[in-house]
């Protein structure tokens, strides 16, 4: 994505959470979800690289990574509005590896259900 595309992205992304914030306020019979994650997902370079920029995040909203989230292979930083949620992760290479090899049964396995359902 181009830099005036970020731009562009990051101008709509805004006004999209401030009339989303301005709906929900203007009608107070709907739900809202418990939380919300605004998640900033690195997929691209290598683990080192996804990794420095996950921190790099931290360092600009003023959180380390997570420490446990390196047990489940992710690294992750992320800062709390009330029940908001914003950061960035990227998972490790034996996370990937490891989803993967999940996915690849994802066609071999079809539980009996009802028709239609």
């Amino acid at each position: 994505m181009s830099a005036r595309n970020r731009t562009d992205h990051r101008t709509r992304l805004i006004e999209g959470l401030r009339a989303l914030a301005d709906f929900l306020e203007d009608r107070p019979e709907l739900p809202v979800p418990d939380m919300v994650h605004a998640t900033v997902c690195v997929l691209h370079g290598s683990e080192e690289e996804r990794k420095a920029e996950v921190e790099r995040i931290g360092r600009l909203i003023g959180m380390p990574l997570n420490p446990a989230d390196a047990d489940l292979g992710y690294h992750s930083a992320e800062v709390r509005f009330g029940p908001l949620l914003y950061g960035a992760m990227t998972a490790t290479e034996a996370r990937r590896a490891r989803t993967n090899a999940l996915m690849s049964y994802q066609d071999c396995v079809s539980p009996d259900l009802p028709p239609g359902a």
